[in-house]
């Protein structure tokens, strides 16, 4: 469990990074709207804090990961969930693209539920 979480962790720091024009933006989840279709992101890099807000397209992929409970399949399986199951204070990966002057995302990745 601890290597799965030091990885995952790995990845958010590697992702936040890059912050390019279609690169995932991760972070801790500040708030939800479901009716506006937007998640407020509070992301880090390069030691410093802001708040992204990142507008999902209507019938965006939103994924979590759990554990498989087929013995066929091992490891974690992803389950689909409409946006208004993530909550704040979770961390999540949004691959996003710029549109004007929005971050639009068709992906969302729950990395880590709290």
């Amino acid at each position: 469990m601890k290597r799965t979480v030091v990885l995952m962790l790995a990845v958010l720091l590697v992702a936040s990074v890059a912050l390019a024009d279609e690169a995932p933006i991760s972070g801790t989840v500040k708030s939800v709207d479901p009716t506006a279709h937007t998640l407020t992101l509070e992301v880090a890099a390069k030691g410093k804090t802001r708040e992204v807000v990142v507008h999902v397209k209507p019938g965006a992929r939103i994924v979590r990961f759990a554990r498989s409970t087929d013995p066929d399949k091992a490891g974690f399986v992803e389950h689909e969930v409409p946006l208004a199951a993530i909550k704040p204070g979770w961390i999540v990966s949004a691959t996003t693209k710029h549109e004007g002057d929005r971050e639009v995302a068709e992906n969302v990745k729950i990395v880590l539920e709290r």
